[in-house]
């Protein structure tokens, strides 16, 4: 009876022993693909500044082949910036869309075509429809 009682408890510890093998394996694994990841190029970067004379909070998307991309948020009354990468912009074409919170009002840009190094500036007015964009 002992003998039977010692086999289970050793067949219980190896396969314990090759879960923790497996998790180990997978644990370094995923390990190795995050440190695979290489940093990304700012070189090819343009960065988008919204001024929001909105009374609302804004959501900015940009809308490229019938989706929209989520790029932030922009809170009533303030500015806000940021980097987008021309790759994720098919053909450097840029069309923002702001969605203000709270409201069933949007406006869009006019297609923009921008390069690596352009600032773009979207200012959204209290009045959406006088809303306009320049790039520098």
């Amino acid at each position: 009876m002992y003998l039977s009682d010692v086999g289970r408890a050793a067949q219980q510890f190896r396969g314990l022993s090759r879960f923790a093998l497996a998790l180990a394996l997978a644990t370094s694994a995923c390990s190795a693909l995050q440190h695979g990841n290489t940093p990304e190029d700012d070189t090819d970067t343009v960065l988008l500044t919204v001024v929001n004379h909105h009374l609302l909070d804004v959501t900015v998307f940009n809308v490229a082949q019938g989706r929209r991309d989520r790029l932030g948020q922009v809170t009533a009354a303030a500015t806000a910036s940021f980097r987008l990468h021309i790759r994720r912009l098919p053909g450097s074409e840029l069309r923002l869309l702001a969605d203000p919170i709270g409201s069933t009002n949007t406006t869009t840009s006019e297609l923009l075509r921008v390069g690596a190094g352009d600032t773009v500036e979207w200012v959204l007015e209290t009045d959406l429809a006088r809303s306009h964009a320049v790039i520098r």
